[in-house]
This record gives structure tokens, sequence and C-alpha cells, in this order.
């Protein structure tokens, strides 16, 4: 945060310490804790169809920034995409599997060698805050990493419900893609590889959400008929995935 501030980025202002640290350690209930302030910043989630080339816009700048970025940020790659949940799955003696694994497989075979730079890491449209300005300001940097730069892209654009894939929303999602897209390239060059590598993202963020969730709320947090239901989801999707490439 302090990097992309110091580079006139829209970061809530790091305060920083008497000593002139970022960050300091303290105790608290017993255990140390290290505590980061910055600027309270007034401001609500902007709605993402009423602006979604400024956004891009946005998005483009950061990833222009980060290439200069002079740390290192932990790598994302199959393992933290597919295979974590794969692993839940099998914990879970899931029966079908190997549905989820022969599509794991297809769908990282599509993305694997595509570009990798310093990412966000969950860059939906609640880490966004308009304040009454107008101004967006980008927060909440604790998933930065390595990783395809199209995953913060589709994270931001993907309109879709996560447990009812409807038409409606399938087109929403292109349109928004397409007008962020604009934005996004008058900072930052994307492939055409990549643009049409974003129908793969989606169905990659279910596997990587899925994992997270379980991670954090435990195995028991969901069951066989709501794996099931993911499977039905990501199937569906695949049936539309030609249609949407070509609207590209």
């Amino acid at each position: 945060m302090r990097y992309l501030e110091e580079n006139g980025f829209p970061v809530p202002k790091t305060i920083l310490t008497n000593s002139g640290e970022t960050f300091f350690e303290t105790e608290i209930d017993g255990e140390n804790k290290l505590i980061v302030l910055m600027e309270f910043i007034a401001g609500e989630e902007p709605e993402l169809e009423t602006c979604p080339t400024e956004v891009g816009a946005m998005v483009g700048r950061f990833h222009q920034l980060m290439e200069k970025y002079p740390a290192e940020l932990v790598l994302h790659g199959k393992e933290f995409f597919i295979d974590r949940y794969i692993g839940f799955l099998r914990k879970k003696n899931y029966p079908r599997i190997k549905e989820y694994e022969e599509l794991g497989e297809h769908l990282w075979d599509k993305v694997k060698d595509l570009p990798q730079g310093n990412c966000h890491g969950d860059l939906h449209r609640g880490n966004l805050l308009q304040n009454a300005d107008g101004k967006i300001y980008l927060v909440d940097f604790d998933t930065a990493c390595c990783a395809p730069l199209m995953f913060d892209v589709m994270v931001m654009c993907d309109l879709t419900d996560y447990f009812n894939l409807k038409q409606e929303d399938i087109e929403l999602t292109k349109e928004v893609y397409r007008k962020f897209l604009s934005g996004y390239a008058g900072y930052h060059k994307l492939s055409r590889e990549e643009i049409l590598s974003f129908p793969y993202w989606i169905a990659i963020r279910h596997f990587q959400l899925q994992a997270t969730i379980l991670e954090i709320y435990g195995m028991d947090c969901i069951d066989e008929g709501f794996i099931d239901g993911q499977l039905y989801w990501l199937n569906k999707w695949q049936e539309t995935m030609d249609g949407f490439r070509e609207g590209l």
C-alpha cells in the first residue's frame, strides 16, 4: 500500500508510527498482534455496471505499477487454484471426484502458459470504495500474490450468480468485461489469448474459492449435495464457454 500510495495510486493512506514504521507489534488478549493503522475512507461499493471503463483503467494502472514492485510476492499456481480443492474432495471421499479432477486438469491446461504478474488476489467489487466525490479506492491487500493477471481481471468482471447460472448474468458479464477492457488497455496490454481465457478463469474461481472457504470454515461447512450443485454449475458453464469467447 505504501508503494502504491507513493506512486499516486488511490489506496488508503498508511499512518506511520513515530519511528517511521508501517506497523507495530502489541499484545492483545495474551497474543502478539501486528497492527497497521490507515486512514478511514467514507465510501460505498460502486456499482460496476455503471463504471466498468473507469474501474478497468484503475486495474490496468495497478497492474502497470506492480510490474516494478520491489518485493517478491507469494506464487500461486495450479496447487493453489485447482489442487487444494481436489485435496479437500479426497478427504471428504466425494464419489464423483474423477469429474472434478478431469475438469480441473482441462481448465488449467488452458491457462497454464499465460503471463504472470503481481496481482491483488481478491479483486472483487467489495474491495473498491467510492467516496462522495466519486473517487474510487482499492483496499484489502492481504491476498496479494504473483499469479496470472487474468485472475484479477476475471474476479472483478464476473457477474454470474455463484449458485444459479442465468443467461442474463452471462450477457451482463460479457458487456461489463468488454467495457472494462477498453479502460484497462490504456495502461496495460493483454494478449488475445489472455482475453479469451476469461471463461476458463470463471470456472477456476469456483475451485479456488471453495478451497479457501473450506480452509477457513472447516471440512463440514459443505456437504455432498452442495458439491454436486457446484459440479452441475461448472458443467453448465462449460456449455456456454465457446459462445462467450466468440463474442469477445
